[in-house]
């Protein structure tokens, strides 16, 4: 049965970014790459107003690879933007087109060095007569045509300099002089009214040159006509061609008589050639189609109008696309994602994937044989890319031979191959010649000019003479238990478990060593430039020895990977097949590669006895367990990429700015390679990305901080994540930084970033010195104070004295104040228990309230040593306590009061104030109220005192009833206070007082 390889030439690995990895845009308008690599995407965020729709935030990000940052939008005065897009510019630099909802669009220039962004006033303030604009790029220069109703207008952009260069007028005036997408050739521009016949030849200088007539455009019968859609230009055999409305054939442009002419017999590519957008050089092309919800993307290799397709994925409809370098990556915004994905051209082929490949030989050109552990064996065509499995008779019966450790091809085109138990010999059709076929003892085998050696793996080695078709056993052998075999073309080596087997002319040895384990051997193989090379399971190779009989340690895979197969190359160089991918190793360059499934490896998990190599053109086979692979070394070996790892970010504190700053531009990145961080604030970061032809998700980076002290070890990093140091001491410090990827070690230089940790103020010499100085003098005038002290000690005895006298005559005062205001109130109680008027009674009561909470200030000066100030929280709880006991009504107090203490000359006025509140709210607002709150709430904020008053009573302000007294001495009282007063009077009732803490 035959198979067809169906085998990718292109390698697709995607990477999805979203919201979690920093990109925030949820409907992007429009990205381009920059010349430096970056990923610029213009659209809605993410994180403004997404539930309203019209009032999302418009952003730009810039893309590393890895990281996203967010740069700042012009300023364009309020105006509401619903679209946009970048015009690329070749002089790091491109323009940002926005437009508004009720205004003209605008143009803004970007330095993508600098990050700056700026108007471009002479386009942002033509006149209004300019009513359309078309850009395109020309030979690196950016172009704009421009309509009125009457003319075309050629111009050119620089930055933020724009200048007409020529104008060519309609037959006729158009009152919407709609712009088709200009066709570009590498003599002319070929530019378009939409909707009209309107066309002319632009030549590379932005001249209009002609005017194009149907006698311009031919079809294949000679037929002129005038066409209405001109589609995308593109080449073929130095000659350009498009396609036009719906003709199935491309148009031929014939640059002598200046005409588009119909090519017959190119209908068959029209489906596709239609819309597909080309690479600069025409090779390659990409197609897109829209099915329902999903839009397809397909990569072509293009030749002579013909397409070969090389790689296909499926993304949503809506998505907006873009690409670094045609063919090699391309970006999918989707949404809230963004989609990266890289092209890989592999040179790398699988054949019998699913199959566990163990051995190899060539059978002719291009074909070769492959024997399976358990499947059989096979012919393939690495040209063709066939399969087809190779049936073994025996007469009639289908033979099921597994397990064979080699292939062996008699002079007479015969093979020999073989299982544990037999050897067999097979004709041209793989049928078993019966006279030939040998019993043996052993899976392991080999050939030595005219004999076959195998081996038990339990222990035996034996040998068969095809001449004479002798089978005997090597004497003394049956402990050695043999895991591969090898040979010089003299000599038979193997590795086994009691170490390296050596046997010659009848003679063995066993060599075991102090270096290496003879349990940890695994593969030998004799190469002409290496001599006997030994394997590990660690993924050590050794160089034995035949004379000394010692291992030299050659090779230590930094994976420590078992080295399953080595076989070397025509350079010389070595080919591994190991358990994590194929490695080559340059002994002379030192240049390490490992390639994997990202270079085409299908299975990374070598198999044993299945390297090999194909004398006549070079190419290498390696099995594995579950797959073959193929490729030409001088194929798939990389040359040095021109990519070097670099900076993206470096943020710090800026103390000019005193804040934390993210710098990300170019200009600042490429001009700095030291950073000062301040003494209070030593911290820093940095992200990386490697920008250029390589997949920057596919790279690790190594990185350590290196000061004069002490020597870091190496950590390994991944892209995206930052590098961040804090609480760095004060030193002087390098940040080295190292890229690499599983096929290459190292990629690029190494980079380097000083870093300057300023000394704490005082840590330094010349604090110190001060230091000492302020000590000495202090020393001094500390004596000189305590001889004065001794002086002045006598007189402050007596001033204390009579300072303690006035304390307590200032005592004695407060308490005599208070017993007589508590008499005036007592009187005036008696005056309330006689009196019948009930308005007397009242207005009593009010005066002994207002009384008492003047006592109380006095009360609280008699009971304090500090005689200027008392604590308001004392006088509230007084305050509260006593209209307790005067209203039986279950009030309830709330209270959050500070610490705060107030003079006597603040303290008596807002008693006051505080009983008058208490007093109103008691006997006014709580008629129908079945549970009465009252809160009250004093705190200090900054140099403010905030004082507010609340009840839950039901009173409303009466709008023709005159001001209450109570109401007169709150307004009294927050006057003396010089505060803030401000009422709120609804259904409940709440005052809020602000006055100074400034006496």
């Amino acid at each position: 049965m035959l198979w067809s390889q169906q085998e990718s030439a292109v390698l697709t690995s995607k990477k999805t970014f979203s919201s979690a990895n920093g990109y925030l845009i949820s409907n992007p308008y429009h990205s381009i790459y920059d010349t430096n690599g970056w990923l610029w995407i213009l659209g809605e965020n993410k994180l403004s107003n997404e539930f309203i729709y019209g009032e999302q935030e418009i952003m730009i990000q810039r893309f590393d690879g890895a990281n996203f940052f967010k740069l700042r939008l012009p300023d364009i005065s309020g105006k509401k933007i619903t679209n946009g897009h970048f015009l690329k510019q070749q002089n790091k630099g491109f323009y940002l087109k926005l437009y508004y909802q009720s205004a003209r669009a605008e143009l803004f220039y970007i330095n993508t060095e600098s990050l700056e962004i700026q108007p471009v006033e002479a386009y942002n303030t033509l006149d209004q007569k300019y009513i359309i604009s078309q850009a395109h790029q020309d030979n690196g220069l950016t172009r704009l045509i421009l309509t009125s109703e009457g003319k075309f207008y050629s111009a050119e952009l620089d930055k933020v300099k724009l200048t007409f260069i020529d104008s060519i007028p309609f037959d006729k005036p158009v009152t919407d002089p709609f712009i088709a997408d200009p066709v570009i050739t590498d003599e002319f521009t070929l530019i378009k009214l939409l909707f009209e016949k309107e066309i002319y030849l632009l030549n590379k200088k932005g001249k209009f040159t002609k005017k194009l007539t149907e006698n311009n455009f031919e079809t294949k019968s000679g037929i002129h006509f005038y066409p209405t859609e001109l589609h995308p230009s593109f080449k073929v055999d130095d000659a350009f061609y498009t396609y036009i409305d719906d003709y199935q054939n491309a148009f031929k442009f014939d640059k002598a008589n200046t005409k588009f002419v119909e090519i017959p017999f190119t209908d068959k590519f029209y489906s596709k050639n239609k819309t597909l957008e080309f690479s600069p050089d025409f090779k390659q092309a990409y197609s897109t189609e829209i099915f329902s919800d999903n839009m397809e993307i397909e990569l072509y290799r293009f030749k002579n109008f013909q397409k070969e397709l090389l790689t296909r994925i499926e993304v949503k409809n809506f998505s907006e696309i873009a690409y670094r370098e045609f063919g090699k990556d391309l970006v999918v915004l989707n949404g809230n994602t963004l989609e990266s994905y890289s092209f890989i051209e592999t040179k790398i082929k699988t054949f019998l994937k699913g199959k566990s490949i163990r051995t190899i030989r060539k059978l002719n050109e291009n074909k070769y044989i492959v024997a399976t552990d358990a499947e059989g064996f096979y012919k393939i065509d690495v040209k063709e890319n066939t399969e087809e499995r190779i049936k073994i008779l025996e007469d009639t019966t289908e033979l099921a031979i597994n397990y064979s450790r080699d292939i062996f091809i008699g002079k007479d085109n015969t093979f020999i191959i073989g299982d544990s138990d037999d050897l067999y010999t097979l004709d041209l059709n793989f049928k078993v010649i019966q006279d030939k076929t040998v019993k043996i003892h052993g899976e392991e085998i080999i050939k030595i000019k005219d004999t076959l050696f195998t081996a038990d793996q339990r222990g035996v080695i034996s040998k068969y003479n095809i001449n004479e078709k002798r089978y005997t056993k090597i004497t003394n052998t049956d402990a050695i238990q043999v895991k591969e075999f090898t040979t010089d073309g003299t000599r038979l080596y193997a590795t086994s478990f009691q170490g390296i087997f050596e046997y010659e002319n009848g003679t063995f040895n066993t060599y075991e060593f102090e270096n290496v384990e003879t349990d940890d051997l695994l593969s030998i193989n004799y190469l002409e430039d290496y001599g006997v090379l030994v394997s590990t399971k660690f993924g050590e190779i050794y160089s034995f020895d035949t004379t000394t009989k010692e291992l030299t340690l050659f090779y230590e895979d930094e994976l420590k990977a078992s080295i399953v197969g080595m076989i070397a190359d025509d350079t010389g160089t070595l080919w591994l097949n190991t358990y994590a991918g194929i490695v080559s190793v340059n002994p002379t360059s030192k240049k390490i590669a490992r390639y994997t499934t990202e270079d085409g490896v299908y299975e990374l998990e070598g198999n044993r006895f299945s390297t090999y190599k194909d004398e006549q053109d070079g190419s290498i086979l390696m099995g594995s367990f579950k797959g073959l692979s193929y490729f030409k070394p001088d194929e798939i070996v990389e040359t040095d990429t021109n990519v070097q790892p670099q900076f993206t970010s470096i943020s710090f504190f800026n103390s000019e700015n005193d804040r934390w700053t993210v710098n990300a531009s170019p200009d600042f990145l490429n001009n700095t390679s030291e950073i000062v961080l301040p003494a209070e604030y030593r911290r820093f970061s940095a992200t990386l990305s490697v920008l250029g032809e390589i997949v920057p998700q596919d790279i690790k980076y190594r990185f350590r901080l290196l000061n004069s002290e002490s020597d870091s070890d190496w950590f390994t990093t991944y892209p995206g994540r930052e590098l961040l140091y804090a609480n760095l001491a004060a030193g002087t410090y390098t940040l080295e930084v190292e890229a690499f990827s599983p096929s290459q070690p190292k990629i690029g230089e190494r980079v380097a970033l000083k870093i300057i940790s300023k000394e704490v103020f005082y840590k330094t010499w010349w604090f110190i010195l001060l230091l000492l100085g302020f000590v000495s003098l202090s020393v001094v005038y500390l004596f000189y104070q305590y001889r004065i002290k001794q002086v002045l000690f006598a007189k402050n005895e007596m001033a204390l004295n009579e300072a303690n006298i006035k304390n307590t005559m200032m005592l004695e005062i407060h308490h005599r104040i208070k017993n007589n205001l508590q008499i005036v109130s007592g009187l005036l109680g008696l005056q309330i228990a006689k009196s019948k008027n009930e308005e007397l009674k009242l207005k009593l009561q009010d005066s002994q309230s207002r009384i008492e909470s003047i006592a109380g200030i006095h009360n609280l000066l008699y009971h304090t040593s500090n005689q200027d100030f008392i604590s308001v929280k004392e006088n509230i709880e007084n305050s509260v306590t006593y209209y307790q006991k005067l209203f039986l009504d279950n009030v309830s107090y709330q209270l959050d009061i500070d610490a705060s203490l107030l003079s006597v000359k603040k303290a008596t006025p807002f008693s006051l104030l505080l009983n008058e509140l208490i007093n109103n709210s008691n006997k006014h607002a709580f008629t129908e109220i079945e549970h009465p709150v009252i809160s009250i709430y004093f705190k200090k904020q900054d140099k403010t005192y905030v004082f507010e008053y609340f009840d839950n009573g039901n009173f409303k302000k009466q709008e023709n009833k005159k001001v209450s007294m109570g109401m007169k001495i709150i307004e009294m009282m927050s006057k003396q206070l010089k505060g803030d007063l401000k009422i709120e009077n609804t259904s409940n009732f709440k005052l809020t007082l602000l006055f100074s803490t400034n006496e």
